[in-house]
């Protein structure tokens, strides 16, 4: 059993998710392509995972790689949304709204420089 499966049932373990959700977390974990470049979806096809990258100034490797199930992000989007908001600036964001930007085909949803820092992230559905 992979290390994500043991997390999800330890969380039901310790009470942290319900059977439900837990039941929800797994189903999302066993959608989740193999690793590699043939796992990626193919151009025009369905997106199956969130990518989050953090580059420092002048590096093209990734200091941070984080790859998210899509199943998995638009769950914890839909828990997270009804007990939390976020806000860009003094913007509300809109749940609904981002949700929509994970329905999107694979490719860049956005890419975000700090001019100061010279930090990059780029978000991208694979």
């Amino acid at each position: 059993m992979n290390d994500e499966k043991m997390k999800v049932l330890k969380m039901l373990e310790e009470g942290k998710v319900n059977a439900d959700e837990a039941a929800r977390l797994l189903g999302a974990l066993d959608d989740q392509p193999a690793a590699g470049p043939a796992a990626a979806a193919a151009p025009g096809g369905k997106a199956r995972s969130l990518h989050i990258r953090v580059f420092k100034e002048g590096n093209d490797r990734a200091r941070v790689n984080v790859h998210v199930p899509l199943a998995l992000a638009k769950w914890a989007l839909r828990f997270g949304g009804k007990h939390a908001t976020a806000q860009v600036g003094d913007k509300e964001l809109d749940m609904d709204e981002i949700e929509k930007f994970l329905d999107q085909a694979p490719g860049e949803i956005m890419t975000v420089e700090d001019d100061d820092s010279g930090e990059r992230v780029e978000i991208t559905l694979k």
